[in-house]
């Protein structure tokens, strides 16, 4: 007779793992469970949808790659859990070694030196889609040793939806590759750019009610252009307005985020810096740096007015190397804050350890900038640490 100290893990009768994943709360704890072996896998009798009605801990934030002896392959990387009081997950991700990663609705978007390909990856389910290949825009045809410059101008991916799995014919991937912009859906076999703005390039935001993307680059002009389901060349856009400094008593748009603002809005926020410049100018320009101050303002899509808003109401905006979204607080998540991490790339290639320390919580009520950890844990020079956004979550590879 086998004893219960005999039996292995893979053993487990269907019943007590059904009990297990029964207990189970959370996506990600799931994904763990399904991880375990074949047989718990194929054990459980857990539906897809009940799978993809679980809550999930996101947002987290994905801290850059390690440089300790801990994981010498580097096939992990660490997760801050804004939800379980700020716990720290170590989670396998291989496909992000040594790789450039931005992030949109809780997946990454890839990319690397090699044939300068671009894919999806869910972090949790590891779902990969592959994307064109970068080459296909013809302004980016470039030497290999300039290829880690170029790498760090990846600065913006966007959904038009937030399920890349679904069939939905109008699902598109948008990136801003340093002064370019382009887009594609799976399969594609090339990406189609869009031209048409003045200018720097700052954000890109979707508006999902009416279905149109709009673009903030130098002194806050906002730009507009519908992604079509099926185009043969590139889209233009056009500009919709200018943010009036004056009016509201700035000099100018330092740096620009943009996101939906309900069905009729858009939010621009913007984000100031500090520089603390060396005597002997060590660092140049760009030297050690820290957000100093954000200001929030409001577009109205209908009557084309711009007002200012100190008040986020219930919900928390994030932003850096991911496409900028706002989420209702709770679970960890302060409502009236801004979330940012650090997205200025000059200095992740010209100060000694390089940048990603400039990440923190603002409170608009009173403009106090709140450490989330010791960010010093999370400086590096290619992937930069990021926020990923709670989204519609993929069923699990071979879950049926």
């Amino acid at each position: 007779m086998t004893t219960w100290s005999e039996l292995t893990w893979s053993e487990l009768l269907p019943e007590i793992l059904n009990t297990i994943a029964g207990k189970l709360d959370f996506y990600e704890d799931y994904i763990n469970f399904l991880c375990v072996c074949t047989s718990w896998k194929s054990s459980a009798t857990t539906t897809k949808n009940l799978i993809q009605n679980l809550p999930s801990r996101f947002p987290m934030l994905m801290l850059a790659e390690s440089n300790t002896t801990e994981d010498p392959n580097h096939q992990h990387r660490r997760f801050f859990l804004l939800s379980n009081g700020g716990a720290m997950r170590n989670l396998p991700l291989p496909e992000a070694h040594r790789q450039r990663c931005i992030s949109t609705h809780g997946w990454l978007l890839i990319t690397g030196e090699q044939e300068f390909y671009t894919k999806l990856v869910n972090p949790l389910s590891h779902t990969q889609i592959e994307l064109p290949e970068l080459y296909m825009f013809e302004e980016l045809y470039f030497d290999r040793d300039e290829w880690m410059y170029y790498g760090f101008c990846m600065r913006k991916a966007l959904f038009t939806s937030s399920n890349p799995l679904s069939s939905d014919p109008s699902f598109h991937v948008i990136i801003i590759w340093g002064k370019t912009i382009g887009f594609c859906r799976p399969g594609d076999r090339s990406w189609t750019r869009i031209d048409g703005w003045e200018g720097n390039l700052f954000d890109i935001a979707y508006h999902r009610m009416r279905k149109r993307l709009y673009v903030v680059a130098t002194m806050g002009t906002i730009y507009e252009c519908d992604i079509a389901d099926d185009v043969l060349g590139p889209l233009t856009l056009s500009p919709v307005t200018t943010f009036p400094v004056k009016e509201f008593g700035c000099s100018c748009v330092p740096w620009a985020y943009l996101l939906e603002w309900g069905p009729n809005s858009l939010l621009m926020v913007t984000r100031e810096r500090h520089y603390f410049k060396k005597q002997d100018d060590e660092y140049g320009r760009y030297g050690p740096y820290g957000t100093s101050r954000f200001q929030c303002f409001v577009f109205g899509l209908d009557d084309g007015k711009w007002s200012k808003t100190a008040y986020l109401g219930d919900k928390a905006v994030f932003v850096g190397f991911n496409s900028s979204f706002a989420i209702d607080g709770g679970e960890g998540v302060k409502p009236n804050c801004i979330y940012f991490t650090d997205d200025l790339y000059e200095p992740y290639r010209g100060l000694p350890d390089g940048g990603g320390g400039d990440v923190g919580v603002y409170h608009m009520v009173n403009g106090r900038i709140e450490t989330i950890f010791d960010s010093q844990e999370s400086v590096f020079r290619g992937s930069p640490p990021l926020w990923l956004q709670p989204s519609t979550l993929p069923v699990i590879k071979g879950l049926k």
